[in-house]
């Protein structure tokens, strides 16, 4: 039986899990990770609570039995599908045998009934993730119900907004089609065609007159939505539906189980992505590929698994191997394998860059000569934010140099802004407002510039904006936002790294700074704010607390180091 993370994780895990002989790994300790998915959960759980308050209906909740035995379970969610509520909560769908099945969507939403009369459901999962987009052309606007009414026969459509393109990050809809598939196979999937749910971190403008509230998005799942490699096709991709897509890719799994099972050849290899961080399996794997394979050395813009594949099968494995081919020579045999790939030219290209820079013990690498130009102001503001796991703004940090004549000789100074509590979106605004009515004072009275790295900062601003748009000092933010400085842009006008561009890579590689945490990371600085909010003692949350500023600070800081170091440069 497979899971609905079959499909979209990678094969190789599947088929360790199901060679005989093999041993089930430890467990990779990674407190980052477990408070990512104890983030996660919570949002689950916090919108299923608000569902069962708002609806008004028949709803099951059957998360109550989830440490129950697992017959009790499937037994139960059979009862509810039977009885046809409005809605079932976190129920155990019962597999089926024949098609290697099993799952449990986070909530069934009754739909049109089967075409013998049975209820018939359409699966909903809630994601930690921004579902839509401006919508801009003639893309098709998403469709979306409130929580309080969820059926898709209650959906608008939204002419402002549409579904974001999945582009590499389909894993979503996979999910969302192993749970079509495996209610097709229990008889109780909706008669409508393969619709299914998504409730993500967006709100919605339901009511002109009202705030903005979350809702569910409706993805038809028989629509082309997915770009994969197409061999037949002109282009070199084509886009499929997110069934199709689920449909190769499972049934690829489940030939991999099997043959694993019947002690057949091994059908998979080891190819380093984002998912190897925190796996069990890696103890496995890390020895088969070595220190200079290609997908485990070049892991910023790191080439995907096809692109690895392709110059596999062309006999380059390694950074060595590729540094030393002439790239004249390789882009006819390799192109046309990954056309699929938007900008794969230029990814191939920067990662035989990278490739022969690790070869010559180069890690930044100067493009252009010359002086370096940053914007300078009166009073130069470098800006960091610190999120939680719910992407709640709870700390702006300031690192303040007056630079007016007279002033030469004062020091920088942090200037913090938090609350250690969890936020809702009122009190998020609120730490906002007083954050930025600060830094609108300061404005006042002298020539602000605000320094940041990356547009992390600017697009927060944007959304707490959008979100009060009468708000006289939000209003303020998002216009001086045109005079801020991203020293990402800057540096990378002017430099290429081994391994990439990042604050922490160019600060320490370029600008000598130093962080005081020895794993100072935005996902840890999550758990460390988790800590400080609902730490055992009050000397633990204290001790979390400090944590957090002091990485908030040398952030600031940093930027502040760098700054001085690009205009320092000849």
């Amino acid at each position: 039986m497979l899971d609905a993370w079959a499909a979209q994780t990678c094969p190789v895990k599947t088929w360790y899990a199901h060679s005989p002989g093999v041993a089930a790994p430890e467990p990779r300790p990674d407190e980052s990770l477990r408070e990512s998915f104890a983030g996660g959960q919570s949002l689950v759980d916090e919108v299923l609570d608000s569902i069962v308050r708002q609806v008004r209906g028949q709803v099951i909740d059957l998360r109550p039995l989830t440490d129950r035995p697992v017959e009790e379970q499937l037994a139960a969610c059979r009862a509810a599908l039977a009885s046809g509520p409005l809605l079932i909560i976190g129920g155990l769908l019962p597999g089926s045998p024949n098609g290697h099945r099993s799952g449990r969507p986070h909530l069934l939403v009754r739909g049109t009934d089967t075409g013998d009369t049975r209820p018939g459901f359409h699966p909903v999962q809630i994601k930690r993730r921004r579902l839509t987009e401006p919508r801009i052309g003639d893309r098709s606007p998403i469709r979306v119900s409130p929580l309080a009414h969820p059926s898709p026969d209650a959906a608008q459509a939204l002419a402002e907004r549409t579904l974001k393109p999945p582009r590499d990050r389909d894993g979503y809809l996979l999910q969302l089609a192993h749970y079509w598939r495996l209610l097709q196979s229990t008889g109780y999937a909706a008669a409508e065609p393969p619709l299914a749910g998504v409730i993500g971190t967006d709100d919605y403008p339901f009511d002109p007159a009202g705030e903005p509230a979350p809702g569910i998005g409706w993805i038809p799942l028989d629509v082309p939505l997915v770009r994969t490699f197409s061999r037949s096709s002109d282009t070199g991709w084509r886009l499929r539906t997110a069934l199709e897509r689920y449909d190769h890719e499972f049934d690829f799994r489940l030939k991999v189980a099997e043959t694993a099972r019947a002690g057949g050849p091994q059908l998979v290899q080891p190819i380093r992505n984002r998912e190897c961080q925190s796996c069990a399996w890696w103890q496995r794997c890390e020895p088969v590929l070595g220190a200079d394979d290609i997908s485990v050395r070049i892991d910023k813009t790191p080439l995907d698994v096809r692109e690895i594949g392709v110059l596999r099968g062309l006999g380059i494995r390694t950074v060595a191997e590729l540094a030393e081919t002439e790239l004249a020579e390789l882009k006819p045999r390799y192109l046309p394998e990954v056309r699929h790939r938007e900008g794969a030219e230029k990814r191939i290209e920067n990662a035989h860059r990278r490739a022969r820079l690790m070869l010559a013990g180069v890690e930044l690498e100067r493009v252009t000569t010359g002086p370096i130009d940053v914007p300078a102001a009166e009073i130069e503001v470098d800006l960091d934010l610190e999120t939680s796991a719910d992407d709640r703004i709870y700390l702006w940090g300031f690192w303040v140099h007056d630079r007016r004549p007279g002033a030469e000789t004062s020091e920088p100074r942090f200037v913090e802004f938090s609350a250690w509590s969890d936020l809702d979106a009122e009190g998020e605004q609120a730490l906002a407002v007083r954050a930025l009515g600060w830094l609108r004072e300061l404005a006042g009275s002298a020539e602000v510039r605000v320094y940041h790295y990356s547009p992390f900062e600017v697009h927060h601003v944007q959304r707490l904006a959008a979100a009060a748009p009468d708000h006289p000092v939000l209003g303020w933010a998002l216009d001086h936002t045109a005079e801020w400085c991203d020293l990402f842009t800057v540096v990378r006008d002017h430099y290429f790294g081994t391994r990439g561009l990042g604050l922490k890579v160019v600060a320490t590689l370029g600008a000598g700074f130093r962080w005081r945490d020895e794993e100072p990371g935005g996902l840890a600085s999550q758990a460390w704010f988790a800590e400080a909010c609902h730490g055992p003692t009050p000397e633990a949350r204290s001790a979390a607390r400090q944590r957090v500023l002091d990485y908030n600070e040398d952030d600031v800081r940093a930027t502040w180091r760098l700054r001085h170091w690009l205009r320092a440069q000849p």
